[in-house]
């Protein structure tokens, strides 16, 4: 198999696809039944509350790239120090002012 194209998604997504492939009767392969295991234990919320909050995030602060975002949307982090950790990761720098807006996006 050839992969074509990459492109980060978050959690809910992933339990979603998933599900629905499961639901119509396909058989998943052992990555994917580990995938769904996992989704389905980690998934903070539903796809359409992820997406919206993944959107949030991104207006919130520029400099944050797509795969960092949706780290924050998977973690759904509680305090600022999370999150910092988060960003810290890919060494992103941002301001107390768009840390605030990210929590506020998240909360």
């Amino acid at each position: 198999m050839k992969i074509v194209s990459s492109k980060p998604v978050p959690m809910a997504d992933v339990l979603d696809v998933l599900a629905e492939r499961k639901k119509a009767g396909e058989e998943l392969g052992y990555e994917q039944a580990n995938a769904l295991e996992h989704s389905e234990a980690f998934a903070g919320c539903d796809r359409k509350k992820a997406d919206a909050v993944l959107k949030r995030v991104k207006a919130a602060s520029p400099k944050i790239d797509e795969e960092t975002a949706v780290k924050i949307v998977d973690i759904m982090p509680k305090s600022e120090e999370t999150l910092k950790a988060i960003l810290l990761k890919n060494k992103i720098e941002i301001s107390m002012e768009e840390i605030n807006d990210i929590m506020k996006a998240v909360g």
